[in-house]
């Protein structure tokens, strides 16, 4: 995927997430069976952005991660989908999101 292609992901991908966050807050908000299907494909959304982002080497840990991957990502994602009925799993969700737009934004930015 080029720059221009993952701007463009990214791009749809967080007006996607804004437009489906109060939503899910309020479904969340009113313990709505449907909360679990909405927080699935705000999952899956977020790691089909994470993985189409590309990879880096990581400058101190020399571990191979994913371009827009936020700290922690693998513990917390897992947390997410282990906790689903959590309103945490939604804030940390919510967390996720914003991470991921800020070194979006940084990557912008930078090149």
């Amino acid at each position: 995927m080029n720059q221009d292609e993952l701007k463009e992901s990214v791009r749809q991908s967080l007006e996607l997430w804004d437009d489906k966050k109060p939503e899910l807050e309020k479904a969340y908000a009113s313990r709505d069976d449907q909360r679990l299907l909405l927080l699935q494909s705000a999952i899956e959304q977020l790691e089909c952005l994470i993985q189409t982002s590309g990879t880096v080497k990581h400058a101190y840990t020399n571990r191979i991660q994913y371009v827009l991957e936020p700290n922690n990502y693998d513990e917390r994602i897992q947390f997410i989908k282990l906790q689903k009925t959590s309103h945490y799993a939604l804030i940390q969700l919510t967390m996720l999101y914003e991470e991921v737009k800020k070194k979006a934004a940084r990557l912008r930015v930078q090149r």
